[in-house]
């Protein structure tokens, strides 16, 4: 886990979970409420984003979150193609079968990885990166800070992509959103990786040293051999002197994402119920980033 770091006085980050194509739609639907009550969400000094993050917070970075909500409604055509659900129970005692034995979290993410490049059906990486060109508003990196998390799939190294890191935008966001058992992984520079999220649903220790820490999170973390869940991250970044607040998808968001949060069936009642929670916060959170 990121060491304590002394908070930067001012700065604000801006921390966006996985979840799926579900959570993607109740992620816009959280943002599009809070800026509606006057937050900017832009402003902040660095947005990190994993998984279903990564694609929301390219949204953020190019001021277009009110047409990615839009889009939860009526969604452009797409060459994205649905794969096979893999149900939350099943998807966990399937990780626990790989990581069982593992001597550390690098450890048990480069057992995970072995898994993940035995994934061979679906389509490849450079399909599913070209259908994230055709989601996001710019295949280009944007001038504020956007971290996107991914995972070496050979040596379970974890990886904080930026623009710095030479990576096309939509490589680095294909490659953290790519899902062990779900998609095969996704190659930067030749080599594999694979969902960032398997770390932890939200990595919100990326932002240590920031004063202000808005944490998006697509439902509660347990504790995983893979890498420090939420509550241990807050606990390490209000150590550090961060102020935190978090958005934890609630119940009816839950019913909304359905057995498969993969599904594009997911997205308007996804987007729905994240408004609904979206507005149900804004007066506190609007509080909390001015």
């Amino acid at each position: 886990m990121t060491e304590p770091t002394t908070p930067q006085p001012g700065t604000r980050a801006l921390v966006l979970g996985g979840g799926g194509v579900a959570g993607i739609a109740w992620e816009v639907g959280v943002l599009s409420a809070l800026q509606d009550a006057g937050v900017d969400l832009d402003a902040a000094d660095l947005v990190v984003g994993t998984s279903a993050g990564s694609v929301v917070g390219a949204f953020v970075r190019a001021g277009a979150v009110e047409h990615a909500y839009e889009q939860q409604h009526a969604p452009l055509p797409s060459t994205y193609v649905e794969p096979d659900r893999v149900g939350g129970e099943d998807f966990q005692q399937r990780v626990a079968q790989v990581l069982a034995g593992a001597t550390s979290e690098q450890d048990a993410r480069a057992r995970l990885g072995v898994v993940a490049q035995q994934v061979v059906t679906g389509q490849t990486d450079d399909e599913r990166v070209a259908t994230f060109a055709e989601t996001l508003p710019s295949a280009e990196w944007p001038e504020k800070p956007l971290a996107l998390t991914t995972i070496d799939a050979q040596d379970g190294t974890f990886r904080v992509l930026t623009a710095a890191s030479g990576v096309p935008l939509t490589r680095a966001v294909a490659a953290s959103c790519s899902v062990p058992f779900v998609w095969s992984p996704v190659r930067i520079d030749g080599v594999p990786h694979y969902d960032g999220g398997l770390r932890s649903a939200t990595n919100a220790d990326v932002a240590a040293g920031y004063e202000r820490v808005l944490v998006v999170a697509c439902g509660p973390e347990g504790p995983s051999p893979l890498g420090p869940w939420l509550d241990l991250a807050v606990e390490s970044l209000r150590a550090g002197g961060s102020s935190v607040e978090t958005v934890v998808a609630d119940s009816g968001a839950q019913h909304a994402f359905g057995e498969n949060s993969l599904s594009l069936s997911t997205q308007a009642p996804s987007a729905t119920e994240g408004r609904r929670q979206g507005e149900a916060v804004a007066e506190a959170i609007a509080a909390f980033w001015a």
